[in-house]
């Protein structure tokens, strides 16, 4: 029976996928390489593409960041039908993802379209803010402590969210940096905060000084870890 792989490679440094990835992306005959107009999809695919077999079909497949979410839908269910078509044929199919699949990525919205007669394969990847806490020795949660994830792609009041829990990650920062970065301010915390852009990448950056951040060129990758027990001690180990 043909499967439906779901694979994450990572944040970007080739050394972060997993030996679990490196084998499924060996069993693979279709590769969907997701394109929204950013340079990610190519970042996945440049971890992967060593590991893969060499008549590997290689699909380019558009995932828009439409606002008009019937046009969205619409769009991931003709992606959806077109992976359904290479399954029925017997082949292998893996979509490809910075990350993690199951984590704010489009494998969900593509696996939701397929229809249960196939058997699916995820394989788990390397998150971001899991890479920074440990690239960066920055721990996410000690003892009691909370954790929440946020995304600032949606309507949220930053200030709430960050007063609710003790460990917050921000993810896609670029979309609201000014407006997180005051909520920071005002609640206290511009000196709990690690923000890293491109983290594993040859071009990666990292701040703990929010001022020092050109809010206009904020990269697409970049995450920020603000947590509330302070990162002054932890700097010690960041080289």
């Amino acid at each position: 029976m043909s499967k439906f792989y779901g694979i994450g490679v990572g944040v970007g440094d080739p050394e972060m996928i997993t030996v679990k990835a490196v084998n499924a992306l060996k069993d693979l005959d279709i590769v969907i390489v997701p394109d929204a107009g950013r340079e990610f999809e190519s970042t996945a695919y440049s971890i992967a593409k060593d590991y893969l077999k060499e008549n590997c079909n290689i699909v380019n497949m558009e995932f828009s960041m439409n606002p008009d979410i019937k046009k969205r839908k619409e769009e991931r269910e003709r992606n959806g039908k077109i992976v359904e078509e290479y399954l029925n044929e017997g082949k292998n199919v893996g979509f490809l993802t910075i990350g993690d699949p199951m984590t704010f990525s489009t494998y969900v919205y593509l696996l939701d379209s397929i229809s249960n007669s196939h058997e699916v394969v995820t394989v788990a990847g390397i998150s971001s803010f899991a890479d920074m806490s440990a690239r960066f020795n920055l721990p996410l949660v000690m003892g009691n402590e909370t954790l929440k994830v946020v995304p600032l792609h949606k309507k949220c009041d930053i200030k709430k969210e960050i007063e609710s829990s003790d460990n917050i990650v921000f993810m896609k920062v670029a979309l609201k940096f000014d407006e997180l970065r005051e909520a920071i301010r005002e609640t206290g915390n511009m000196n709990n905060i690690l923000m890293v852009s491109e983290s594993g990448k040859e071009k990666q950056k990292i701040y703990f000084d929010l001022d020092e951040v050109d809010s206009e060129n904020v990269p697409y990758f970049s995450t920020m870890i603000l947590k509330k027990g302070g990162v002054e001690k932890w700097k010690r180990f960041i080289s």
